[in-house]
């Protein structure tokens, strides 16, 4: 078990907060306009991405890249996610007891997401405490130094390399991720990755990719209620939050 973590980052959707649904639901919306369906397997390769990476598999798995542009499915599917993530983003279990614990013993914090500024305001009207203590924050939808999206690790490598204080080595980041794309990602990148999927999201093939990869990550959990920071050199939550000052 990793015991020298010095930073801390985190995925945004389905690690954070609770959005997948509404990704789901709005490219379910999006696709009956243009005559296709979404399906699931759809979905798990593009879980993760930025989000004009993530058209581009949509529209060529439901086959219709033919016929429909990005621009065009984009601003179709914008119409409906942004009014669902503003109305309807919620916290997952345990990521505002996590944020503040790590904040209140000043471990540097970022944000690495695959959304877009407008896609991330909309998702983030709720959580401004969360903003004022997680001040970095890598947009990679809208970034342009992250090249490419995740699975690549342009994302994480950037992430890192704009923390004030720099890690020692990529090693001492711990990256809290759900998706496959996120994990490779960090794990290309470098980090301690802990992988905290929601179940209804893993392929179909989970048992043998979990098999696979396990020995990659540092931990799998169900929710961030169940991480210990103790087990990863940060402090206790028996350590309480007042140390910081």
């Amino acid at each position: 078990m990793a015991s020298n973590i010095t930073h801390v980052v985190f995925d945004l959707d389905g690690v954070l907060i609770d959005t997948e649904r509404h990704y789901t639901t709005a490219n379910e919306r999006t696709l009956e306009k243009f005559g296709a369906k979404f399906t699931r397997e759809m979905k798990l390769k593009m879980m993760g991405r930025k989000k004009t990476e993530a058209v581009t598999v949509l529209l060529k798995e439901a086959g219709i890249s033919d016929r429909v542009m990005m621009d065009q499915y984009i601003a179709e599917y914008d119409k409906h996610v942004l009014q669902i993530m503003r109305a309807l983003t919620e916290e997952l279990p345990g990521a505002t007891k996590l944020i503040d614990h790590l904040y209140a013993h000043n471990i540097p914090m970022a944000i690495c997401t695959g959304s877009d500024n407008e896609e991330f305001e909309s998702k983030m009207v709720k959580f401004d405490e969360w903003l004022k203590k997680i001040p970095l924050r890598v947009l990679c939808g809208s970034d342009p130094e992250v090249r490419i999206g995740k699975p690549n690790p342009d994302a994480y490598e950037v992430t890192i390399g704009r923390f004030a204080a720099k890690p020692t080595s990529p090693k001492n980041v711990l990256v809290f991720e759900d998706s496959i794309n996120g994990v490779e990602s960090a794990l290309g990148a470098g980090c301690t990755v802990v992988m905290v999927p929601q179940r209804e999201f893993l392929p179909n093939d989970w048992p043998e990719k979990e098999l696979r990869s396990r020995p990659n990550f540092a931990a799998l959990l169900d929710s961030l209620d169940n991480f210990c920071p103790k087990q990863f050199g940060l402090p206790d939550y028996r350590e309480g939050t007042e140390k910081r000052g």
